[in-house]
């Protein structure tokens, strides 16, 4: 829950309640060939994305109101933009919510295997959008060991540190905020899966972006952890 809020404050991160597994094989694919030159603005700073954030925030903390009440919108906003896939990704994270908020039978199931579909489609359709990806990769990254998504989640990770550093093809112009939360993930994905060396590594690289931005204070916590 704390880790879900840290990542909403600064990117609206998904549902603290992470998506349903759809494929437990299934591993995230590198990125074909897309523009190599950043083009395009950070997509969390989309005025329509801002509000998701602000709504989505709310409903994270547990205003079950304005969750069902973004669904409703989400679902709506998809069909209209149908090409807008960091939508559909809030949608697939809102419907884990609506899980969440649901009480066992059927319909908590559903809302659960939709999310995760509506996640897997995203970042299938828009593979070089990073913000799309690191919705999927945080909601994973959440999910109980059980589901056995994990590795999917670090997988996710390296590919977005990888199109941060110009490694792989990235046609948005992160801001700081974005790229130091991405390497922060990542090393907790990293610590997540014991690996420590690869997580201090990560989160090392992260502070150097903006040693004095909010993250920081949770980096440097993060790494005196790991020394």
């Amino acid at each position: 829950m704390k880790l879900f809020l840290i990542f909403t404050l600064l990117l609206a991160g998904p549902a603290f309640t992470a998506s349903a597994q759809t494929n437990p094989a299934a591993t995230p694919s590198t990125p074909a060939a897309a523009p190599a030159q950043a083009t395009l603005s950070d997509p969390f700073s989309d005025p329509l994305i801002q509000q998701v954030v602000q709504r989505h925030k709310k409903a994270v903390d547990g205003d079950t109101a304005e969750t069902k009440s973004l669904t409703t919108d989400l679902e709506k906003w998809t069909k209209e933009q149908p090409n807008n896939h960091l939508l559909q990704a809030y949608l697939g994270s809102v419907y884990t919510l609506d899980s969440r908020d649901s009480w066992w039978g059927p319909s908590k199931l559903t809302y659960l295997q939709n999310g995760g579909k509506e996640l897997e489609a995203a970042v299938a359709a828009d593979p070089h959008n990073p913000a799309v990806r690191f919705v999927r990769a945080i909601d994973y990254f959440e999910l109980p060991a059980i589901f056995g998504k994990r590795q999917t989640a670090r997988e996710d990770f390296l590919i977005l540190v990888k199109q941060v550093e110009g490694l792989l093809p990235n046609a948005y112009k992160l801001n700081n905020e974005t790229q130091q939360a991405i390497y922060y993930y990542a090393g907790l994905s990293d610590k997540q899966l014991s690996l420590p060396k690869e997580a201090k590594e990560l989160m090392e690289r992260g502070l150097k972006l903006a040693p004095n931005s909010d993250l920081s204070v949770k980096i440097r916590a993060e790494l005196s952890n790991l020394d």
